[in-house]
């Protein structure tokens, strides 16, 4: 990506939480104004006919693109942030992706928007059922086609036993309209941002990563047969340390880097009878640690090769499969 002209009003260090206060602004407004225009969209929909229920999909689409672009035309002309992307990401909306990426930070979700949004399908995140009423957002999600999960813990399942096997249930009718058309799904398996303190706490002998809960990915993958026959892995890489929200709000967070390749899942995975979330558990865990482990050593080499280089990332460990296969 080249750099742009903008007003870059980051280095003004002095106004910094002056101009995070304009950021959150713009972006609350920013939301509220895309959800609010597919509502708008959504009511039409009552009077068209079945033929023209496509047509109102791509326009929450295009909604859902607008979100996306708006954020990172205040970004880049007005906070002066880069973002180097990895451009040599093919276009394909003609099959569905299945991610996969690391979680440092909110500014991820902004990044990694960025990257996939005019080069594959934009992804609907598997989200909590609660999350529905959150005023506009929620139903706007709904809208969108984005899968509702409802996932239960294993002390109510012990007191409700008649529950186990319901939040697949759940899974599987959530994505009945999502299924109808290629998309893409991304997880952030982490389930949490990494942090040190974290990091040393659940004392995982990772270097970059936490702990994977894979657990979605699995449900994924059993509730959607036959959709996926590979991973897209993401790295998020950042230089610096203040990586926060509100450092990128404030126009802190300068740059970040992504990488971006394909894993081929195991011939196994793509079996019909395969079941990931279920009986074939063991075997499905086994291969994503792998993975996982993979995945922790390809970034440790690519953040030292980002502060020892002016190597582009996108030349650093891009070839190879992982080294499960």
């Amino acid at each position: 990506m080249k750099r742009i002209h903008s007003l870059a009003l980051g280095r003004f260090t002095l106004i910094h939480p002056l101009i995070g206060v304009m950021s959150f602004c713009f972006m609350c407004g920013n939301v509220l104004f895309w959800a609010g225009l597919m509502h708008v969209f959504a009511v039409s929909r009552l009077w068209q006919k079945k033929r023209s229920l496509a047509r109102t999909e791509k326009l929450y689409d295009v909604c859902f693109s607008g979100w996306i672009s708006t954020n990172e035309w205040w970004f880049q002309r007005v906070l002066g942030v880069y973002w180097q992307l990895d451009e040599s990401m093919q276009k394909d909306f003609e099959h569905w992706h299945l991610m996969v990426a690391n979680h440092r930070s909110w500014a991820d979700v902004y990044i990694i928007l960025a990257q996939l949004n005019g080069r594959r399908p934009l992804p609907r995140v598997f989200i909590k059922q609660i999350l529905f009423w959150l005023p506009l957002v929620g139903s706007a999600a709904w809208l969108m086609g984005f899968p509702f999960m409802k996932r239960y813990s294993k002390a109510k399942l012990q007191k409700s036993p008649h529950l186990k096997g319901k939040d697949l249930a759940t899974t599987r009718q959530s994505c009945e309209r999502f299924m109808q058309r290629p998309n893409s799904v991304l997880s952030f398996v982490e389930g949490t941002r990494f942090s040190p303190k974290k990091h040393r706490q659940q004392g995982v002998p990772y270097h970059c990563l936490l702990k994977p809960k894979a657990g979605g990915v699995s449900l994924v993958l059993q509730a959607m047969p036959g959709k996926f026959s590979r991973l897209t892995d993401i790295n998020v890489l950042y230089g610096q340390k203040n990586i926060s929200f509100w450092d990128l709000l404030c126009g802190r967070l300068t740059e970040a880097q992504l990488i971006v390749r394909d894993v081929a899942l195991p011939e196994s995975m793509l079996q019909p009878t395969y079941q990931a979330a279920t009986s074939d558990r063991e075997d499905f865990f086994a291969w994503f640690n792998l993975y996982w482990h993979d995945k922790d050593s390809r970034m440790v080499q690519q953040l030292k090769a980002m502060k020892a280089t002016n190597t582009p990332l996108k030349d650093v460990l891009r070839e190879g499969n992982t080294s499960q296969k």
